[in-house]
């Protein structure tokens, strides 16, 4: 204790006395208490507050259901609350509820946002790092080694250790188009503000304007990471014989090439020392130039200029120019490391290389786990303040080390000194990596975190609401081992927790509307994926697979829980958007909670939400029950309750009232059908025809991913689509004839890139064959046909396949189809006319009945939606 109030008062005279007086940066501090509730109850005494009574155990039950594993519960709660709880923890499930709350945190993705076309967009290890933490948080990981790994896996466990998964944390930010600036950036905001809960990457350009924060402590860490290089290596003891295949291909031409580019520059030594005197010509950020082998690589001359400076007076001979410290020399390292090293053209070639074992490890499910790692280089970087951020104007240099808020810091001397920095994060002795952590638990327990930013403790952070409890609960974390396990029980037995959340309206006048100081618990609105995987479970639908590759989110076998959805940063599906979930570019501690429009539309219209209201009434104990029985078991489904005696009456009145009779026009959209198949030449007909399996609500394709492995790229949409990858997947549009008679056609079919060598267009009737074959590029063609006679149930197939290659394939084709004989004198009739257009945007069309309507009412209900 004597060491650690030393440090601290280092920290009085190096920060200045702002640092010194502002709650966060100081020791805990002993609490005069016992228990949560004793503090939290002594701030309501001061207000002359009293606190809520307890909570019913229903709604208790309910409370810790979701809290902790992110479900409704599952039959009668036996026992004590307390052993409720404790079996809840022990649930696989609790690990799936907490790792999404840290993903947030750790800005997580299954895609690298945008890169250039020669790198494959997915990563490789994202589902590695998502099921390292689930099982992380279900083991009760003590919180100080979670992070420690997060940050050197690679220091403290084997080779192959599942282990090296944790650095994921690090490792799946954007690619920022592999600027290393932004990339480095990045890693700090992610570790300083998930960790610490400090704004650190704001000093990036000038000394934090509120917090002891100068920018030199910004470039040490810089330091740290400029200091290390990535690795993609196994996390699993499997062996793959054709996997070892691909990696020795793709480190071969690494080699290969390393050795070319370094001859290449020792070839050119006289030229690259010339060039010093021209450094105008060869500006440092030269990431989106094209560079020729023949050309002076500007990132290889700004290497050889930091040599020559520091080694004054020293001759780059041959045999120096060979030494792993000069500038010719090119890192055995991955793609990502060193591409700045090569010609345009070779860069290309290596990450085409480098995508073929990457594609391996994703597409073979058999293929071992592999986790992307930081690994200390043999040289650390000794870095240097970029004046106002820019690359361009270097400043003094800086030793690599710790923030110097926390007192007089040493340099950091291990490599890198990431492990260092692991080191100092999770030392007991610093007092904001435990106030944060329990922080974030009791965010997600109450609704609000007793700080409310609760990843800036800073100045322009929010006071916490109870400053000793907060110190109260860091110190009993610490002292518990760092149990976050331990942390959750020790919230959940408190009567602060436990108490109700009814109340109603509450004036403002009232001395804590916003329930700041806990009088009353805060109803809880469920998150997107609790929603979701609340709705597969009334169905009887859930699958509670753990781990594994992601999903699309509506695909239709995708019944798993939301956890394991595909997370796209560039394309997140707008459902998930408009439900605010985390934006995967940033560390986000907290989501935004709206409520607009789009919310309840997606409730009524989706088809996923359809779905599950009709396999609610399809499950065993519900389809074969009488009308009241049903009611019943609906409602304990929704809601683990029985209804109440009006609720019954009111469902029974609804289910058995006679449906309206609804006067509609007529339904055009059951004539048409869309699919793939292949184009016969010999019949004039399409072959295999294939309805597309998956409808997005604006589009018929394979997947919800488009384009994805099924079908390629294979679509239609209202006004047109794209042909599949190749011609035994070319798109069509059916129409069928609703009855016999004589039908006019009029389409319109248009292809407008310039690239490739466009499509070929084919009509077919079912009887009389091919009507239409033709090939378009960058063009318009009228295809119209006055008198088809159709006998009911016969075809017109509208078909597009790709040219000779795929490429810009997307087209355009509008068509109307008119019965003979029955339009009006006024023009055509809708009863008559069939346009594709139209009739697309009802697709697909049904109509619940009265059950499935109560079904989807309930489901939709604030009792459903909101814990209490």
């Amino acid at each position: 204790m004597l060491r650690f109030l030393v440090q601290f008062g280092v920290l009085m005279v190096s920060a200045g006395v702002f640092a010194a007086e502002h709650w966060a940066f100081q020791p805990l501090r002993p609490a005069a208490g016992g228990s949560i509730d004793e503090l939290v109850r002594r701030k309501l005494v001061e207000k002359g507050l009293k606190p809520s009574p307890r909570a019913d155990a229903r709604t208790l039950i309910r409370r810790a259901s979701f809290d902790l594993t992110g479900l409704p519960p599952v039959g009668e709660a036996e026992g004590d609350f307390s052993q409720f709880v404790d079996r809840l923890l022990a649930s696989p499930q609790y690990g799936e509820q907490w790792a999404r709350h840290w993903l947030d945190v750790a800005r997580y993705s299954d895609m690298k946002g945008y890169v250039y076309a020669r790198e494959e967009k997915r990563w490789v290890h994202a589902r590695a790092y998502r099921d390292w933490v689930v099982r992380s948080l279900n083991d009760d990981m003590a919180y100080d080694r979670f992070l420690l790994l997060q940050m050197a896996a690679d220091q403290v466990v084997p080779p192959k250790s599942p282990d090296l998964a944790a650095m994921g944390f690090l490792t799946l930010g954007r690619r920022f188009l592999g600027v290393t600036h932004d990339i480095i950036d990045d890693r700090i905001d992610v570790v300083t503000r998930g960790t610490l809960g400090l704004t650190v990457a704001c000093a990036r350009c000038h000394d934090h304007k509120f917090d002891p924060i100068p920018t030199r402590d910004y470039y040490a860490l810089y330091g740290v990471f400029q200091s290390c290089a990535e690795a993609v290596v196994p996390c699993t003891t499997g062996e793959d014989a054709k996997l070892a295949e691909v990696v020795k291909k793709n480190h071969d031409l690494m080699t290969k090439r390393r050795e070319e580019q370094m001859a290449r520059t020792r070839a050119r030594a006289k030229d690259y020392q010339k060039a010093l005197t021209e450094l105008e010509k060869y500006p440092e950020q030269g990431f989106d130039q094209i560079i020729d082998e023949k050309d002076l690589n500007p990132f290889i001359v700004h290497r050889w200029k930091a040599w020559v400076e520091a080694h004054p007076g020293v001759e780059l001979s041959e045999e120096a120019l060979k030494a792993t410290d000069s500038p010719a020399y090119v890192p055995d390292e991955h793609i990502t490391n060193n591409e700045m090293y090569f010609p345009s053209g070779v860069i290309t070639e290596l990450w085409k290389s480098q995508g073929e074992v990457d594609r391996y490890l994703l597409n073979n499910r058999t293929a071992p786990e592999h986790a992307t790692v930081l690994v200390d280089r043999a040289l650390p970087s000794t870095p240097r303040v970029l004046l106002r951020g820019n690359p361009l104007t270097k400043g003094d240099a800086v030793p690599r080390q710790f923030l110097s808020l926390f007192g007089a810091q040493r340099p950091f001397t291990q490599g890198s000194g990431r492990l260092e920095l692991a080191k100092a994060i999770i030392d007991p002795r610093n007092p904001l990596t435990a106030r944060v952590m329990v922080n974030r638990i009791w965010q997600h327990h109450f609704g609000r975190g007793l700080v409310s930013t609760p990843s800036d403790f800073g100045k322009q952070g929010t006071a916490p609401s109870h400053p000793e409890l907060l110190d109260w609960l860091a110190q009993r974390f610490i002292d518990s081992g760092w149990s976050i396990k331990a942390m959750h029980r020790l919230i959940m037995m408190s009567e602060t927790y436990q108490q109700s959340s009814s109340g109603g309206a509450v004036d403002p006048a009232h001395p804590d509307p916003d329930n700041r100081l806990l009088w009353r618990m805060n109803p809880h609105r469920l998150s997107f994926e609790e929603a979701r995987d609340a709705w597969l479970m009334a169905a009887g639908r859930l699958s509670l697979e753990v781990g594994g590759t992601p999903l699309p989110l509506f695909a239709a076998d995708n019944q798993r829980r939301t956890l394991y959805t595909l997370v796209d940063r560039e394309n997140v599906p707008a459902v998930m958007r408009t439900f605010d979930f985390a934006n995967p570019d940033l560390s986000i501690p907290q989501r935004t909670e709206t409520t607009v429009p789009q919310q309840a539309l997606f409730g009524m219209n989706h088809p996923f939400v359809v779905q599950q209201a009709k396999a609610l009434l399809g499950r065993a104990d519900v389809k074969g029950a009488d009308a009241a029985e049903r009611v019943r078991r609906i409602y304990g489904h929704l809601f683990q309750r029985a209804p109440r005696a009006d609720e019954m009456e009111q469902a029974l009145r609804f289910v058995q009232e006679d449906e309206p009779r609804v006067i509609v026009q007529a339904d055009h959209s059951k004539a048409w059908q869309y699919g793939v198949g292949e184009w016969d030449e010999s019949t004039g007909r399409v072959k295999d025809f294939k309805p597309l399996p998956h409808f997005t609500g604006s589009a018929w394709q394979g997947d919800e991913a488009w384009p994805n492995a099924k079908l390629g790229w294979a679509q239609l949409t209202a006004t047109g689509g794209h042909p599949g990858n190749d011609r035994k997947h070319a798109v069509v549009r059916r129409w069928i004839a609703p009855a016999d008679g004589t039908y006019a056609v009029k389409s319109t079919l248009l292809h407008e890139p310039a690239p490739g060598d466009g499509i070929r267009s084919f009509i077919s009737h079912s009887e009389q064959g091919r009507l239409h074959a033709g090939r378009l590029h960058q063009g318009r063609a009228e295809l119209n046909f006055d008198t088809l006679a159709f006998k009911a149930g016969e075809t017109l197939d509208f078909v597009v396949d790709i040219g000779e290659v795929l490429n810009s394939d997307q087209f355009l084709w509008s068509m109307r189809i008119q019965q003979s004989g029955l339009a009006g004198a006024g023009g055509e009739t809708r009863d008559s006319t069939w346009d594709a257009e139209k009739d697309f945007a009802a697709q697909p069309r049904s109509q619940l009945n009265n059950w499935e309507q109560l079904v989807q009412v309930l489901m939709l209900a604030n009792e459903f939606m909101f814990v209490d």
